[in-house]
């Protein structure tokens, strides 16, 4: 479910004069798409107009809608994109199974040999420090760098961006983030405030300044931004906590207790995805050393999300490194009458049941758990996903012979 098949088509345009109006109107359409939900059309729009990534403004667009609309991605370097409909929406679907189509888009290496061409463009430090920021947040980068060096990185190319007059309000609200991050509350209040100005329709840089001055007791000037994030987040649990924020704020300017914060969010929302890595991490260690906690921990990193297949991968990763493939046959197997009863959850939970069963040579004890997960995961995922081939065949290798 990580692999992608990779597409793209590669459409030869003119040169001169010609090719700089196409330019201006290729992204005017790729906007319009994007506000339309269509996110691979706005993208295989740009990528046939600029297949060699050449354009400046062309692949910094790409960029933005790789990092921001992916579905799947492959260390944030091969993206899984696809039309949305109105009433869908990227935080509910990513990491769920479905029909992608998939985009190569080497970030890191574009923008920087794009900037050896253009070394006064800042546009593209803006860029670099978005990548590096996402690849922090995502977690994908733990190979390569560490949280503190990925955000360093993504401060360095912010700095120069902002020093240039290049900047949005994602650049500012990350700022601001890695700088509460820090528990540089006061430093990190004018960058939200910025984010703010540049977007007052950003719920996230709402909340988080919200967050800040309530930490630096200045209450009142935290409410408005409080109620403001509660009336702009579409999605629970994002809409009750900053309500409940909004609650224990008006509690305490009329005299009430002092101030249980709850936490700062994350640019799609979420609590932060380095408190996911952090836990990611804790699991690895314990699982290496057999600790008597492991099966704890484990449980809070699956209810983090039970219905994303990065974090059953993660597990399989762990303890397949650790050789505790019946340790995680069992876990899961428990998960089945607690976890949510979406088909979604419980496909994925009998999916990898039965691939568990069968690395264990239990291929009895698997069938069953395969014909769950046909039966589930055909409710939500395309028919063609590359997933169904697996659950075939192992439907015909663990089926009871007669």
């Amino acid at each position: 479910m990580r692999v992608f098949l990779l597409a793209a088509a590669l459409v030869l345009l003119g040169a001169g004069s010609l090719r700089a109006q196409t330019e201006a109107a290729v992204l005017a359409k790729a906007e319009q798409l994007i506000g339309q939900k269509k996110y691979e059309s706005a993208y295989r729009a740009l990528e046939e107009f600029d297949p060699k990534n050449t354009h400046v403004a062309v692949v910094l667009k790409k960029e933005d809608i790789a990092l921001n609309y992916y579905l799947l991605s492959v260390n944030l370097e091969v993206f899984g994109l696809r039309d949305l409909k109105a009433n869908e929406q990227v935080a509910q679907l990513r990491g769920k199974p479905g029909k992608y189509g998939s985009y190569q888009l080497p970030v890191a290496q574009v923008l920087a040999a794009l900037k050896r061409r253009h070394p006064s463009d800042y546009r593209l430090d803006l860029g670099l420090g978005h990548y590096y920021y996402t690849l922090q947040q995502c977690g994908c980068g733990k190979q390569r760098f560490s949280d503190e060096e990925l955000l360093q990185k993504a401060q360095q190319y912010y700095t120069a961006a902002h020093s240039h007059d290049q900047e949005d309000y994602e650049s500012r609200f990350a700022t601001g983030f890695m700088l509460m991050r820090k528990q540089q509350l006061a430093a990190a209040v004018p960058e939200l405030e910025r984010s703010v100005a540049l977007n007052a329709e950003y719920p996230n840089a709402h909340y988080n300044l919200a967050y800040a001055y309530a930490a630096l007791e200045r209450p009142a000037e935290a409410l408005p931004h409080a109620k403001q994030a509660a009336a702009l987040y579409a999605l629970q649990p994002y809409k009750g906590e900053a309500q409940s924020m909004v609650e224990a704020l008006e509690k305490h300017l009329q005299g009430g207790p002092a101030l249980n914060l709850l936490g700062t969010r994350n640019a799609d929302g979420s609590q932060p995805a380095g408190a996911y890595a952090a836990l990611r991490e804790q699991v690895a260690a314990a699982v290496a050393r057999k600790a008597s906690n492991a099966k704890e921990l484990t449980l809070k990193l699956f209810q983090l999300d039970p219905e994303n297949d990065g974090m059953y991968a993660d597990l399989m990763d762990i303890y397949q490194a650790n050789n505790q493939f019946p340790a995680m046959e069992v876990f899961f197997r428990e998960q089945l009458p607690t976890a949510p009863q979406t088909p979604t959850a419980q496909g994925m939970l009998h999916f990898y049941v039965a691939v568990l069963n069968m690395q264990l040579g239990r291929p009895a004890a698997a069938y069953p758990h395969f014909q769950q997960a046909d039966a589930q995961l055909r409710k939500v995922a395309k028919s063609d996903n590359p997933l169904f081939d697996t659950i075939r065949r192992g439907l015909a290798e663990s089926k009871p012979r007669r």
